[in-house]
Parts: structure tokens; C-alpha cells; sequence
């Protein structure tokens, strides 16, 4: 198919135009501005590094998941009991149930009566 060939080679130019002007720009904005350039450098560093932290974890969970079995049940999540509640008191910190902050009133129910 002749057309596709030719829709692909105008795909390909328009990427490597765009793909200079982008680096042109990124050239000048480096030179009238380094402090902000190397701010957004560290900033764009960042964002890759927690991309790839969370990408990284979404492998470890999908290979745990892949070992199990089609019988087997995945690990329990840690549930409130009283380990929790002694380790929670043991660090000094109020129980896992009670809030650290509640503001007055903020339990009246409203919400389960169908509002």
C-alpha cells in the first residue's frame, strides 16, 4: 500500500521537526534561564525515578501474582487487632480507630441515612 508508505514518511518528518524545535527550545531556555532549566532537569529526574519506582512495583506485584497458584489465596492485609493495637501503644500512638484529629459533631451518622 502506497499511501500508508507515504502517511508514514509524513508521520516520521513531522516527528523530526517537532523533535528539533523541542530541542531548539529546550537549547535557548538553557541559556536565558540555567538556574530554571536545571531546576525543571531535577524536577523531569524526579518524575522518572518515581515512574520507574512505581513501575518497579507493579512488576513485584504482578510476579507475586503470577506464583499463585489457582487455588491459593493472595497474603492477608494486616488487619486491626490486638498485635496492631500493642504495637500501635508501644509506639506511643493512639489506637488505629480513633482519629488523631476529630472536629466536634463529626460523627453523627448524616451519612448513612441515605443523604
Amino acid at each position: 500500500m502506497p499511501w500508508l508508505d507515504e502517511v508514514r514518511a509524513q508521520r516520521q518528518a513531522w516527528e523530526a521537526r517537532r523533535n528539533s524545535a523541542r530541542q531548539s527550545y529546550e537549547a535557548w531556555r538553557r541559556l536565558n534561564n540555567p538556574r530554571g532549566a536545571a531546576h525543571r532537569e531535577a524536577w523531569e529526574a524526579e518524575v522518572r525515578w518515581r515512574r520507574a519506582a512505581r513501575l518497579d512495583r507493579m512488576e513485584q506485584d504482578r510476579e507475586l501474582f503470577r506464583r499463585l497458584g489457582p487455588n491459593q489465596l493472595p497474603p492477608p492485609w494486616p488487619t486491626k487487632g490486638p498485635a496492631a493495637t500493642d504495637e500501635s501503644n508501644k509506639a506511643g500512638l493512639p489506637p488505629p480507630e480513633t482519629p488523631i484529629f476529630a472536629p466536634p459533631g463529626w460523627n453523627n451518622h448524616w451519612y448513612f441515612r441515605g443523604f
